[in-house]
């Protein structure tokens, strides 16, 4: 995506321009058929954020559907945002990375907090880079060498994102089958070591939710709920799925994630117990 809009504020003004051409019960090619230069092609694009819309077309799309006052204004103010965080342009191996994901990393970049739930591993952000190559390279897309190891590097550099301000607020959830699978128990064991040292920056919660949480404790697929600094009522949740994690930006996602974290709360150990369990199987590995 290239555009002067922050990722955020770029998908959810394609959000609402494609809302509001369907309350007005257009379709693509009768907007565009009397607008010069245009195509329902054009603003299908932009409606999915994979155009950028600037403020001439902005004007053009506002006076077609007759907005104006207030309504106008609340559109406007979408395309008023710095530049997207896309600091993996400039990697070695930046033409690999999907759109799909280009997207995740970029709402990453610009997320206030994050929950974050994987049911059978350690998350992304709290992985070590040998770690992270384990579990890519175990992945259904039979990955190479090289793509483990970019994909790995990848995960590391999103990291950052900890450290640097304004840091990431994150609570993350794993659950404990993360502790009794592993292709080699040193690099799990260093994995522990690492996710330890993480669960003590301030901005960082990490629980793990026990196998006797049960069926109602346990999620059957990764979610990750990101919100932005400023809008605590939105957010985009994130599923995990072969080939990837898909978006979901509706509210009612939102609040249907909402709740799941909520439940898999309930059942999760404490930071401090999460942290003694670490231990201990630390301890049994070393």
């Amino acid at each position: 995506m290239t555009t002067d809009l922050s990722t955020i504020r770029q998908i959810r003004l394609g959000d609402e321009l494609r809302a509001l051409r369907l309350e007005q019960n257009r379709k693509l090619l009768e907007v565009t058929r009397g607008l010069d230069g245009w195509s329902a092609a054009r603003l299908s694009k932009m409606e999915r954020a994979e155009q950028p819309v600037g403020p001439r077309d902005l004007a053009t799309l506002l006076d077609y559907y007759g907005v104006t006052g207030a309504d106008r204004e609340y559109y406007e103010n979408l395309l008023g945002s710095g530049p997207p965080k896309q600091w993996w342009r400039n990697l070695d191996y930046a033409e690999a990375i999907t759109p799909a994901f280009a997207e995740y990393l970029a709402l990453e970049a610009e997320a206030a907090s994050m929950l974050d739930y994987f049911p059978s591993g350690f998350p992304g952000l709290v992985q070590t880079d040998e770690y992270a190559m384990e579990m890519i390279a175990a992945g259904l897309d039979s990955p190479n060498e090289e793509s483990v190891e970019a994909g790995a590097e990848v995960r590391i550099l999103r990291q950052r994102r900890l450290s640097d301000e304004p840091a990431l607020t994150l609570e993350a959830y794993f659950g404990e089958v993360a502790l009794l699978i592993a292709g080699d128990q040193s690099v799990l064991a260093r994995q522990i070591g690492h996710a330890i040292r993480v669960a003590q920056l301030p901005n960082v919660t990490l629980r793990m939710v026990p196998l006797s949480a049960g069926r109602t404790g346990i999620l059957s697929s990764g979610v990750t709920l990101m919100q932005f600094p400023g809008d605590t009522e939105n957010g985009f949740v994130f599923i995990e799925a072969v080939g990837g994690m898909l978006p979901r930006r509706t509210g009612r996602d939102v609040r249907r994630a909402e709740r799941a974290f909520a439940r898999v709360k309930r059942h999760a150990l404490s930071p401090a117990d999460t942290i003694t369990a670490l231990e201990r199987k630390l301890e049994e590995l070393t």
